[in-house]
C-alpha cells in the first residue's frame, strides 16, 4: 500500500493547492501501480485442497481459455504422464489452461481413478472422483476465466477410463483423447450434447485388451465398442479408412485411422496401432497431434 501523507495548511489556505498536487501525484502513482501489477492469470497456481495440483497457464489467456486435464493411468501419476506425452509444453504455447492431477493411493500406496466398476479402484474404496474433477474446475474457473464449452481430456488407461466416466455423468467435456482404455460393458453413457472422440489402441495391448476382458471381476468394453457408444452420442455415420505411421518403432503405416462423419459439433476417431502395446512408442509430435484434434472441438 501507498502511504497516506498529512499536509498541513495555515489558516489563510496558502499550501492547500500544493497539498492538493501531491496528492492527485500520489493517486495517479497508486493507479499506475495497480495497472501494472501482473494479474493472476500471468502466473501458474495451485488447486486441489489435499489432492494439489499446479494450474500451468498459457503464453497467451484468452478470456475464456480451453481447459485441459490429463488423468494417468493406476500406479503413475499425473507427473509422469506429463514425461511420457509432453503435453505442457505445446499447451502452454497453444492458450490452454493445463492440469495433471493425480488419482487416491490405495492400500498398496498405488494412485488410482475410481472410474468403473472394472477399473481401477481394486480395494472399494469411497471415493468421488467425477466430484473432484468438478471442484478442480470451478477452483480454477474462479480464479481464471475457463471456457465452459472447451473443456478437453487426455486419458491413458485407467486415466481413459476416467475421462469418459466424467464424460459421461457431467455433459461438461467437450472432447477426448483415450489412449488404452475403455468402459465397463454396457456403461451409462447418454449426455444430452456431443462429445468428440479420438480413440487411439494398440491390437497387441495385454493389460486392456483391445476386444475387451475382465478387471476386478467385471467386464470392460472392446475398442469397438466404445467406439459404438460414441457413434451413438454423436450421431456418426460410416467411416473412412486410411493408413498412418504413428508408431516409430513399428515398421511401415502401421496405425488405421477410422475417420467418422458425426452430426453438428462432434469428431470421432478411432487409431488402431497394429502391434501397438499398452504403453506405445508415441511420436515426437504426439502432443501437437492430439490438441489440433481437441481444439476443433467446442460444445
Amino acid at each position: 500500500m501507498l502511504p497516506i501523507m498529512a499536509f498541513e495548511c495555515d489558516k489563510s489556505g496558502a499550501t492547500y493547492d500544493d497539498a492538493l498536487m501531491k496528492m492527485r501525484l500520489f493517486t495517479a502513482l497508486a493507479l499506475t501501480f495497480t495497472l501494472i501489477t501482473p494479474a493472476i492469470g500471468s502466473h501458474n497456481f495451485i488447486v486441489g485442497g489435499d489432492r494439489p495440483v499446479t494450474v500451468h497457464l498459457p503464453d497467451t489467456l484468452a478470456n475464456p481459455a480451453p481447459l485441459l486435464i490429463l488423468l494417468h493411468s493406476a500406479s503413475t501419476s499425473g507427473a509422469r504422464l506429463e514425461s511420457y506425452m509432453k503435453i505442457a509444453p505445446v499447451a502452454k504455447s497453444q492458450g490452454l489452461i493445463y492440469i495433471a492431477p493425480d488419482g487416491n493411493t490405495n492400500a498398496e500406496g498405488k494412485r488410482f481413478w475410481n472410474a468403473s466398476k472394472s477399473c481401477c479402484n481394486r480395494f472399494s474404496q469411497e471415493v468421488d472422483d467425477v466430484a473432484y474433477i468438478d471442484a478442480l474446475i470451478d477452483e480454477i474457473s474462479a480464479k481464471i476465466p475457463v471456457d465452459p464449452k472447451r473443456i478437453y481430456l487426455i486419458g491413458h488407461s485407467n486415466g481413459a477410463f476416467m475421462s469418459f466416466t466424467y464424460a459421461c455423468k457431467t455433459d461438461k467435456v467437450a472432447a477426448i483423447v483415450a489412449l488404452a482404455g475403455a468402459m465397463d460393458q454396457n456403461p451409462e453413457c447418454a449426455p444430452t450434447t456431443p462429445v468428440s472422440l479420438l480413440n487411439i489402441h494398440g491390437t497387441a495391448d495385454k493389460v486392456i485388451k483391445l476386444n475387451g476382458g475382465v478387471m476386478n471381476n467385471n467386464s470392460y468394453t472392446s475398442a469397438t465398442n466404445t467406439v459404438n457408444t460414441f457413434i451413438s452420442v454423436n450421431r456418426c455415420a460410416q467411416a473412412t479408412a486410411l493408413k498412418k505411421d504413428f508408431d516409430p518403432i513399428i515398421t511401415g503405416a502401421e496405425t488405421t485411422i477410422y475417420d467418422y462423419v458425426c452430426g453438428t459439433h462432434a469428431e470421432l476417431q478411432f487409431w488402431k496401432i497394429k502391434d501397438g502395446a499398452h504403453k506405445p512408442n508415441l511420436p515426437s509430435d504426439f502432443a501437437q497431434q492430439v490438441i489440433s484434434f481437441l481444439l476443433k472441438q467446442s460444445k
